[in-house]
């Protein structure tokens, strides 16, 4: 029988390098003083030129969800570009806002088909304004609001108008917190490089649930700026969600080939 020390041993072979606290970086996170001036031409307006390419891509993404039926409520822009914590790593979030219950009673199916729908739209196109990527997202109505910024395309004004207050991050935990799992995909990837397919899928499978539950947690809790939504954007900003969903991809890819 194999011994506790070889065993101690076998467990670790191949267990990656620990990510510390310290070496994670938060440098990106800063609230400015001013509205990025690339997006917007004032406090209060968005750059018209702007205004109208954002509202003719939000057209040709309802024109591919092909459900002439169901009108549209509104275009907005949100996240850190309608705000003050705008970095070189923000997206430009455009929001698409519908009426669920219009498309179909079974909200949660709805869903998931816009959900599938932006994925494929996001994955086949690369659309940057000023270097910054839009991102499209299906947004029921009736979805509470977790943005402290929120401009109106359609309407062409502030529906949530942000404010310059600076928010108070827990820095210690952030870092903490994101080192824990930026350790966890470090050692998922070793897997991969091991050939442990199987494990790979099972284990990136549970920590990707368990990332997105608690940025939901948080979002719900203590909105945009919660620890939990800044942790997410640290392994995001990182590379971290990249990588770990290629890896997650190939392992599940190679596991079911013949």
């Amino acid at each position: 029988m194999a011994s506790l020390k070889n065993i101690i041993i076998e467990e670790l072979r191949g267990v990656s390098e620990i990510v510390k606290p310290e070496e994670v970086d938060l440098s990106s996170f800063v609230m400015r003083n001013t509205l990025n001036s690339k997006i917007w031409k004032s406090e209060d307006k968005i750059d018209p030129k702007i205004r109208k390419q954002l509202l003719k891509i939000a057209d040709d993404f309802v024109e591919f969800l092909d459900i002439p039926w169901v009108e549209v409520i509104d275009v907005t822009l949100t996240g850190s570009l309608a705000n003050y914590n705008w970095s070189e790593y923000s997206d430009i979030d455009l929001h698409i806002i519908f009426n669920f219950q219009d498309i179909n009673e079974n909200e949660e199916l709805v869903k998931d088909f816009l959900d599938s729908k932006r994925k494929i739209w996001n994955d086949t196109h690369n659309i940057t304004i000023y270097g910054f990527e839009v991102e499209i997202y299906a947004q029921d109505i009736n979805e509470p609001h977790t943005s402290t910024g929120v401009y109106s395309l359609e309407y062409n004004k502030w529906v949530i108008k942000p404010n310059k207050l600076k928010p108070r991050f827990d820095k210690i935990l952030i870092k903490k917190k994101a080192s824990e799992l930026m350790t966890k995909i470090d050692d998922i990837i070793e897997m991969y490089h091991e050939g442990k397919y199987e494990r790979v899928v099972n284990e990136s499978e549970k920590l990707w649930e368990k990332i997105k539950k608690m940025r939901k947690a948080g979002l719900e809790k203590d909105g945009e700026f919660s620890y939990e939504n800044i942790v997410f954007k640290v392994l995001r900003r990182s590379g971290y969600i990249n990588k770990f969903m290629k890896i997650k991809d190939q392992a599940y890819d190679i596991l079911n080939s013949i």
